[in-house]
């Protein structure tokens, strides 16, 4: 059975797509990028802190930086 990515979320729910780029430091060079969609900025960040592959990850939401995953810790706010 193939499963939407809608599926899993309630009906009404809006969701926004969210760009997970894994990075050398916070702000500095992208290694990798991953597009996911998610309901909220925080499940976003949420979704990249619980990836394996993310041990230092930016997360974007419309081009602008919403956070900062470091070493797997508690998100970061983006600098300034």
């Amino acid at each position: 059975m193939i499963k939407g990515v809608s599926d899993d979320m309630p009906r009404g729910s809006d969701v926004r797509l969210y760009r997970i780029n894994k990075v050398t430091e916070p702000g500095g060079a992208v290694l990798t990028k991953k597009d996911v969609l998610a309901a909220s900025d925080r499940e976003a960040l949420k979704r990249a802190e619980d990836s394996p592959d993310c041990p230092v990850c930016d997360v974007l939401r419309d081009g602008q930086p919403i956070g900062s995953i470091v070493d797997n810790e508690a998100p970061q706010s983006p600098r300034p």
